[in-house]
């Protein structure tokens, strides 16, 4: 990757030069995201919602629980026809660097003071089994996921924060029912190896004015390591008006989401992804109105990947409807609100979202907004 350029710094060379001489009482604004190493373009829709919602892919970093209600068998064997690219106003602004080849991340670098956010990931090779039969109990998926993210932003008059993650391994999930009397009790595990390539924490003014390369490969860290998420999902045995409810809880990188084996020797260790928690309830209809298969679902998740930040931040509620082969989709991620479209066919999936992603420690504070598109021909 190219060095950051020094002249495309001169507006922050200027900004941080003033506010120093006049004593200004106006500083940056500090981007503090979440930083999710997966989120599908379904869940984006729905609010952020998979815990009570997931399927399929959703569950190797959800809850591995709901593997034992996916409808059906799929599989991904193609892996250049199954991609989810994500961007956010200001990368749709750079739209044509992105597009131009080359060295993307520093294009993006380029563009220092406005935050550029991308996401590109996909599953492949991948396997969903569902429970045999009504009487089956054991749900498995295998799959190898792989997504990178990057946020290049200002955060700070002295400190740039170009987060940039490549996150690659493979995921297993076994989930099985438990019969009750008093409704309907599955469990799960997803045993993930995953590896990461990652940005260091943060560039000080001096980093570029040296000219450090922002990428990881250069001035990271990189390491791979295992970990485990642990979920239930449990049918209660009521309804309400004809809905039928449940709940969920998750448990994510049990053993706290580090990379402990070191990878390259120049590399230190990458960002750890958090231990996190989550919890929720949903409400199921078979039918309303013209429409099946309604779920309106509300969720608590990234508890413990929300440093210092509002509760608000973890408050997720979303819906989704079907109308033959199209899915309506709709939420509150955050307090912004969410929308998509899913259409489902035999062997091609099409989706789109846009969402509102909170980039300050308080919802309300600074929206994201972004946009998602996943096609995915599967069997």
């Amino acid at each position: 990757m190219k060095n950051l350029k020094l002249t495309s710094l001169k507006p922050l060379w200027i900004s941080i030069g003033t506010a120093a001489v006049m004593g200004a009482a106006t500083h940056a604004f500090a981007l503090d995201n979440i930083v999710r190493p997966w989120q599908s373009v379904r869940s984006s829709a729905m609010g952020g919602v998979k815990l009570t919602t997931g399927l399929y892919d959703d569950n190797f970093f959800g809850n591995p629980a709901r593997v034992t209600q996916n409808p059906k068998w799929k599989a991904n064997v193609v892996p250049v026809l199954d991609q989810t690219i994500e961007v956010n106003s200001g990368a749709i602004s750079r739209i044509g660097d992105i597009a131009g080849g080359g060295d993307v991340l520093s294009k993006l670098a380029d563009s220092a003071g406005s935050n550029n956010h991308v996401r590109i990931q996909q599953t492949w090779p991948s396997v969903h089994i569902p429970p045999k039969g009504e009487d089956g109990v054991m749900g498995w998926s295998i799959g190898f996921p792989a997504s990178v993210q990057a946020d290049i932003d200002l955060r700070r008059s002295f400190q740039l924060d170009p987060p940039v993650y490549y996150d690659i391994g493979a995921a297993v999930t076994a989930g099985r029912k438990i019969p009750l009397e008093g409704g309907e009790l599955s469990v799960g595990l997803t045993t993930h190896f995953m590896g990461r390539l990652a940005t260091k924490e943060g560039f000080s003014l001096v980093d570029l004015i040296k000219g450090t390369s922002f990428s990881p490969s250069t001035s990271g860290g990189a390491g791979a390591g295992v970990d485990f998420d642990l979920g239930g999902y449990y049918k209660l045995p009521i309804q309400i008006m004809d809905f039928d409810l449940s709940g969920a809880l998750a448990i994510n990188n049990i053993l706290g989401g580090r990379f402990p084996i070191k990878i390259g020797s120049s590399l230190g260790t990458p960002r750890a992804q958090p231990r996190t928690f989550g919890f929720g309830g949903a409400a199921r209809r078979a039918t309303l109105g013209p429409f099946s298969d309604f779920v309106l679902a509300l969720e608590f998740t990234d508890i413990g990947n929300n440093p210092n930040g509002s509760i608000f931040r973890t408050i997720h509620i979303g819906s989704e409807a079907k109308y033959g082969n199209l899915m309506g989709r709709a939420g509150i991620n955050q307090g912004y609100m969410t929308l998509g479209l899913g259409f489902d066919f035999k062997f091609f999936i099409f989706e789109l979202a846009t969402y509102g992603e909170e980039m300050s420690l308080n919802a309300g504070g600074l929206e994201d907004r972004r946009y998602a598109v996943h096609i995915g021909f599967q069997i």
